[in-house]
């Protein structure tokens, strides 16, 4: 895992450092990786992989995801309904967090008996691959989202084009 956090951020300082325009899906390890192309947050990379029977991260700067402004603002949202949501192509899927040593694991909205943490759906990881833009939207702060008046205030926009061969290639061995 610590061989795939250092290949995969420094994928995404690469990304970064060229630019917004040139962020597209590759495989690292087995892992598919992409950056964002907009953001107002602290995320810097998405990381898919083979799990339960899927694993879906996201790499940030300094720790959890946060809003990018500077501002100092806690991390509340790990195992909490209704804090994490995933747009694709304006399908909404409603999504929990829970932390690890690296990253902020993503999981689809399970039951309170599950700590909110269900396993992310092929029907999500279809839409992955059949989609043209990925908004992965955290709410963080009290204040809404200015643009749609959602609580999901903190966002990263993720290309979609070119993942259906990439996803196809780091998740073939899922079971």
């Amino acid at each position: 895992m610590k061989q795939l956090v250092t290949a995969g951020l420094a994928l995404a300082l690469a990304l970064g450092a060229a630019g917004p325009a040139a962020a597209e899906w590759q495989v690292d390890n087995g892992v598919a990786i992409v950056a964002p192309t907009t953001n107002n947050s602290t995320m810097e990379l998405l990381a898919i992989s083979c799990g339960d029977p899927y694993q879906v991260e996201v790499y940030s700067r300094g720790g959890p995801v946060r809003p990018d402004s500077g501002a100092p603002a806690e991390a509340d949202y790990f195992y909490k309904p209704g804090k994490v949501e995933a747009r694709i192509d304006g399908a909404a899927f409603a999504l929990a967090a829970a932390g690890s040593d690296a990253a902020v694991v993503l999981f689809a909205e399970g039951k309170a008996a599950e700590s909110h943490l269900a396993p992310v759906t092929r029907a999500f990881i279809e839409a992955l691959k059949d989609g043209t833009t990925l908004v992965l939207a955290f709410d963080v702060t009290p204040e809404p989202n200015a643009q749609d008046d959602s609580p999901h205030e903190t966002v990263a926009e993720f290309p979609l084009a070119g993942s259906r061969a990439v996803l196809d290639e780091a998740l073939a061995g899922c079971r």
